[in-house]
């Protein structure tokens, strides 16, 4: 029955994962495991479904100005910057995920998306390094991978806060998702065989759809907004682990 609600679920919410940078997997990974669905059948299903519903959102915030995707631009450098120590931060991510408890993790997760984000709303802003762009792509992608959330709301909120127009910020989160999580999906695959196919079938192709629409309300948010939306999301998908956390 659950699987009527997969494609819907995974549009509205990679609507808003492309359109604002967060919030796909921070609560569709715990929300499904809550239903009582096996987590190494959910988080890799959000792996693949997020990498495919962000291949696509990077063709479309680039269609819509959102970022400078078209060559090796400072838009696509900051994304490389997330990604490259992001992919070994990936491989330790999952090679935890399969062995120990997780609950360590959505604390920590819960409690530094909700600083960021407390942050976001004030008018408090770091000196751009790249430096801290490794930094943010290292710790967002190792939580991506051993929790299935978390990457969106500490890159987007990150990036802002380190100086990065938002929507930049937003269309970079977008590209750098599609090579992360693909990487934690075939890394998944290898350690351990998803249960059911349609399941991430399912979701892929809701995230494709959102994928398409996400990145055109990006394009009409007014900048101001859009730094305090991102800031308000952030607290609140903090305080959605740390209630996953307690319950």
């Amino acid at each position: 029955m659950i699987e009527l609600l997969l494609i819907p679920l995974a549009l509205i919410m990679e609507i808003i994962d492309s359109s604002l940078g967060m919030m796909y997997g921070t609560i569709l990974s715990p929300l499904l495991i809550g239903l009582g669905l096996d987590p190494l059948l959910v988080i890799p299903s959000i792996l693949i479904s997020q990498a495919l519903g962000g291949l696509i959102g990077t063709f479309s915030h680039h269609k819509f100005k959102n970022a400078d995707f078209n060559g090796l631009t400072k838009h696509t450098k900051v994304t490389l910057a997330i990604v490259l120590p992001g992919l070994i931060a990936a491989f330790a991510g999952v090679f935890l995920a399969v062995r120990i408890p997780r609950d360590f993790l959505r604390l920590y997760v819960g409690i530094l998306v909700i600083l960021m984000g407390v942050l976001c709303l004030t008018k408090f802003q770091f000196r751009f390094k790249w430096w801290k762009i490794y930094l943010i792509g290292v710790i967002s992608s190792f939580n991506k991978a051993f929790s299935g959330g978390g990457f969106g709301p500490i890159t987007s909120a990150g990036k802002i806060l380190g100086g990065l127009d938002p929507r930049a910020s937003i269309a970079t989160t977008t590209y750098a998702e599609f090579p992360i999580c693909l990487t934690s999906f075939l890394l998944y695959v290898s350690l351990s065989r998803i249960p059911n196919v349609y399941f991430p079938l399912y979701l892929s192709i809701g995230a494709i759809l959102g994928g398409l629409a996400g990145p055109y309300l990006c394009s009409k948010f007014k900048i101001g907004l859009l730094r305090k939306i991102v800031g308000l999301l952030a607290i609140l998908s903090g305080m959605w682990i740390l209630f996953r956390f307690v319950i």
